[in-house]
């Protein structure tokens, strides 16, 4: 799926800012994560500053500063760092593939700091629409070339995948968003077996008739 708003340059910017003197010293790196997943999780978006996470992981501002450029850097490596763990080789098993995928990305969003983290971001996203076009690449980004190999590798078995692997990821993530944040309020019983069926059903179907 494209973004007409981010090109390439831009993000090769904003990862070069993200990782800017990193690392000099892994350990800082993993304390500083540390310390944000736990704030976020026991104080709230809100608390979270670099000033809190400074002094929660026991190292100065600067060196944070020296890693991420901005609070909000800071967050979403801490609370994103990458799906690189979830990109396996296609097994040609259409739901087994999607279950992976599913269980993964709600591994990731139905944590405390996520939970805490996640629609917070999104408001402030909703005032930098160039930061939001990020996020949306950043979440799963690095995921959907993979996915689509495993959508192609699968049609050779199930047959009529005519849908658009971006619009796949999509609805996958948008589905286990509604699992994490909203379900619960909703009294509607969406597991992850469920989405992973409906995903399947949905690519399989083939072309809606004229």
């Amino acid at each position: 799926m494209s973004h007409p708003n981010v090109n390439e340059s831009q993000l090769a910017t904003y990862a070069a800012e993200s990782a800017r003197g990193r690392p000099r010293d892994p350990q800082v790196d993993e304390r500083v994560r540390l310390a944000t997943l736990d704030l976020l999780s026991e104080k709230g978006f809100a608390d979270t500053t670099i000033a809190a996470v400074a002094r929660r992981a026991g190292v100065g501002a600067p060196a944070i500063y020296r890693r991420w450029p901005t609070r909000i850097a800071l967050i979403e490596n801490a609370i994103f760092p990458g799906f690189d763990q979830v990109v396996v080789r296609p097994t040609g098993d259409l739901r087994h593939d999607l279950k992976r995928y599913v269980d993964a990305f709600i591994a990731t969003f139905d944590q405390p700091a996520a939970r805490a983290a996640l629609p917070a971001l999104l408001s402030v996203y909703q005032s930098d629409p160039e930061s939001n076009a990020l996020m949306g690449l950043r979440i799963g980004g690095s995921v959907r070339e993979p996915f689509r190999e495993m959508l192609a590798e699968a049609a050779s078995g199930d047959g009529n995948l005519d849908l658009n692997s971006d619009d796949v990821l999509d609805m996958l993530i948008g589905s286990v968003v509604f699992h994490v944040f909203i379900r619960r309020f909703s009294g509607r019983d969406m597991t992850g077996d469920y989405i992973v069926e409906l995903l399947a059903r949905a690519v399989t179907a083939g072309p809606a008739a004229s």
